[in-house]
């Protein structure tokens, strides 16, 4: 009797553990298992959708993404052009061959084998490609030759001083999937697919971008397992989900004011950092073909109507320097030395604009000629963050001798677009990264706002000229004179006018992130330069 009951009892107990058990893993709101390692996983912010991320154009949106998942044959760190998927180079005696070992353990997400034919079915499409005008590296292209699966060379007709630099421009100079890149299609590919740490994976509209660890990537392994990119358009927005946790870190200056970094950072467990390097010079375009500022003197007197100095600390808190000229130190067009350096004169702002005829009305606060206002359109792309602050202040120094700026932002196509066209009066623009100064010239020559202003300036065929020879000779001294010619025909005839050295900016909550250390192309986030808390 006592045996029997005691069996009852034992199947008793066995079922109650079972119950325990099968509850006990349904309340595992983490999701894992005895044993499973929590998965890592870091999120970050943009301001626009990631509907473009392909190396086909320059979007600043997508900066915080490409490096995920894309990379190119080579990269410049520490000052110098060192390996990345191609593990060693050479040129030929006469400069007009180089060729690219690469290695042989890197596959695309896809499946597909990184090797020679897939490098020359990508730079055979850019080639093709009008968004690579800049780079002589891709349009001086002769022919492409597969040596062996491993070995690529690229035959020129002439020499170049920069052909390898080219080469390192993280934002488009990448490898794709030969399988989505689609024939004369210059805007979209079929994919997003590379060879980075990272795969994209998942989309969901208006919210997010998911990334996953590509568990074949041929480099050290990554770190997180996933990576999630939100869209949250907001700045305030942006900073409100950092302090609660939602995100983990935003980069970038297109995202992050200075005013933002400045309160973020003052936030209990969110620390920022600021690049050492200057990554960009922002600018003023000068539109010589409209009507008002066709008189040179009036562009002279817009020079000196700026205060750099006052736009420096005011909106950045004197974390930014004014810019002299077009570079700041640290490349070798930064050595030019130009014939004129103007500097904030409102007095002599005032004195060009009265010999120039424009005259006060003081009761209109503007100044006048032949009934006409001295008014005119200033026009910035609305997806970077400071723009708009930078134009209201430009708008308001500008008041102040008489001229009138009518501030307009525009989705970053319609801007390019409409400063290609010729419709504006002065636009914000900027250098591309200063480690490859020159490639901001051949832009000029047909698809910049410099364009339109340049055929209503005398000697610009020159000029026009002259760039184009920048970009098919090897002699360093000739491209140092060329550049110099260059620099000051801008200069001279106020093409454009530099306001300030940018830098790049990170926040991070640091109970995800220790540290972040920028590379010597702070524009572009490198994920390998987290330094995560573990």
């Amino acid at each position: 009797m006592k045996s029997k009951f005691l069996s009852k009892l034992l199947a008793v107990c066995t079922c109650l553990m079972l119950l325990c058990t099968v509850f006990a893993g349904c309340d595992n709101t983490s999701g894992k298992t005895s044993g499973e390692k929590e998965k890592k996983t870091l999120t970050l912010a943009v301001g626009a959708e990631l509907t473009t991320l392909y190396p086909l154009n320059m979007d600043a949106q997508n900066l915080s993404a490409t490096r995920l998942c894309y990379e190119g044959l080579v990269n410049y760190e520490d000052g110098e052009v060192k390996p990345w998927l191609a593990k060693s180079w050479n040129f030929s005696q006469d400069g007009r061959d180089l060729t690219f070992t690469l290695r042989d353990n890197v596959t695309f997400h896809d499946g597909g084998k990184f090797n020679a034919q897939a490098v020359k079915d990508n730079f055979v499409f850019k080639s093709k490609t009008p968004n690579f005008r800049a780079w002589p590296g891709v349009v001086n292209i002769k022919e492409i030759e597969v040596v062996d699966d491993y070995t690529v060379t690229f035959h020129y007709d002439t020499p170049y001083f920069g052909y390898l630099n080219d080469f390192t421009f993280r934002e488009i100079m990448v490898c794709v999937s030969p399988k989505v890149i689609e024939e004369d299609n210059f805007q979209t590919m079929k994919g997003v697919v590379g060879t980075g740490p990272y795969i994209y994976s998942e989309v969901k509209d208006g919210e997010y971008v998911n990334f996953i660890k590509n568990e074949n990537y041929w480099g050290d392994e990554p770190y997180y397992d996933e990576i999630i990119v939100k869209y949250i358009p907001e700045a305030s927005a942006r900073l409100l989900a950092l302090q609660k946790g939602e995100i983990d870190m935003i980069y970038g200056s297109t995202l992050i004011s200075w005013d933002d970094y400045k309160q973020a950072a003052s936030f209990d467990g969110i620390k920022g950092v600021v690049s050492p390097v200057d990554t960009k010079t922002v600018s003023l375009v000068l539109n010589a073909a409209n009507p008002i500022l066709s008189d040179k003197s009036v562009r002279e007197a817009i020079a000196y109507g700026i205060d750099k100095q006052a736009i420096c600390d005011g909106l950045f808190h004197g974390n930014q320097n004014p810019a002299p000229d077009l570079f700041p130190d640290g490349n070798f067009l930064s050595d030019v030395k130009l014939n004129t350096i103007r500097t904030y004169d409102k007095g002599k702002a005032e004195q060009l604009l009265d010999s120039a005829g424009w005259k006060m009305n003081a009761s209109a606060g503007l100044r006048e000629k032949d009934g006409k206002p001295l008014s005119f359109k200033l026009t910035y792309d609305s997806g970077e963050v400071m723009n708009k602050m930078l134009a209201t202040t430009i708008k308001s120094q500008l008041r102040e001798i008489g001229i009138d700026a009518q501030t307009e932002g525009q989705d970053m196509m319609t801007w390019w677009q409409e400063g290609v066209a010729g419709n504006y009066g002065l636009i914000i623009w900027a250098t591309e990264e200063n480690t490859e100064p020159q490639i901001n010239f051949p832009k000029m020559i047909n698809s910049s706002p410099h364009t339109p202003s340049l055929k209503a300036i005398e000697g610009s065929d020159k000029f026009l000229a002259d760039i184009q020879e920048t970009m098919v000779i090897d002699d360093q001294a000739k491209v140092n004179e060329l550049f110099g010619r260059i620099l000051n025909f801008s200069n001279d005839n106020v093409l454009e006018l530099p306001l300030y050295y940018a830098k790049d900016l990170i926040l991070f909550n640091t109970n995800k992130i220790k540290d972040y250390t920028f590379t010597d192309t702070p524009v572009m986030f490198e994920i390998d330069n987290i330094k995560p808390v573990q």
